[in-house]
């Protein structure tokens, strides 16, 4: 009884002062979220989450669904659960932008638990912060910045900010940034106005969208120009007009 006593108030929490159609928005995700998790891609990602933790002691894998974290239920709406990425689309970008990384402060928003951006720190950017907006994860990310800087992982601590993605201010110069789908249109859209503000300053963006469910929030009035388009990312700089 004690199990299912706690199940039950974790389910009231997550429901309680939501509209129906609210809730019908949540247990869609939950049911997709769930069914993602038994799919052969998922299994592949356990396996690489494991080599990863392994190799650093860290705390990168598993999923999570954006109920069960403490963030603000109305932009919690507006995003999608957690998941670790693998970091191989920053790896090939970097490759096809052609840039030093030293150059560039890297960012992830939406970081989860932190660990693109302990890749970013370990390929060699100038600073590599995330961006995450769940303390439950954000405290994670904290430890696994820690361990992995004790290891040897990276040169430099990796930076881990406690912050709404679409309020985030980027730090003057030029930014490579690191979008994992982690959020919708609504979010994206504010993340790429600050970006672009950035441009129209004269600095250099660039933008990795993996996962690119919503690039029409770059292509829409062409603010953004592809610079490669692949299966399960695009790579991105600001169009003329925007800088």
């Amino acid at each position: 009884m004690g199990k299912l006593s706690t199940w039950r108030n974790g389910v009231m929490r997550r429901v309680e002062g939501r509209s129906a159609r609210e809730i019908a928005t949540l247990t869609l995700k939950t049911l997709r979220h769930t069914a993602r998790s038994f799919s052969p891609a998922a299994a592949r990602a356990r396996r690489a989450d494991q080599a990863f933790d392994r190799r650093w002691g860290t705390d990168t894998g598993g999923t999570m669904n954006l109920s069960a974290l403490n963030v603000a239920r109305e932009r919690a709406l507006l995003g999608f659960g957690y998941q670790a990425s693998n970091g191989v689309a920053l790896k090939d970008a970097m490759k096809i932008a052609a840039i030093d990384p030293a150059r560039f402060t890297f960012i992830d928003y939406g970081s989860g638990k932190g660990r693109v951006v302990m890749i970013a720190a370990a390929t060699g950017f100038g600073r590599a912060i995330g961006v995450e907006f769940a303390p439950e994860l954000h405290e994670v990310a904290l430890t696994n910045a820690d361990r992995f800087a004790a290891a040897g992982g990276a040169a430099r601590r990796c930076e881990m900010v406690l912050g709404d993605a679409g309020s985030y201010a980027p730090p003057r110069g030029p930014v490579f940034a690191y979008i994992y789908n982690s959020f919708g249109p609504v979010i994206l859209r504010e993340v790429l106005e600050r970006l672009e503000q950035r441009a129209a300053a004269g600095e250099e963006i660039i933008a990795l969208y993996v996962n690119p469910r919503h690039r029409n929030a770059f292509e829409d009035e062409d603010r953004w120009h592809v610079v490669a388009d692949r299966e399960d990312w695009v790579l991105y700089r600001p169009a003329p007009a925007a800088r």
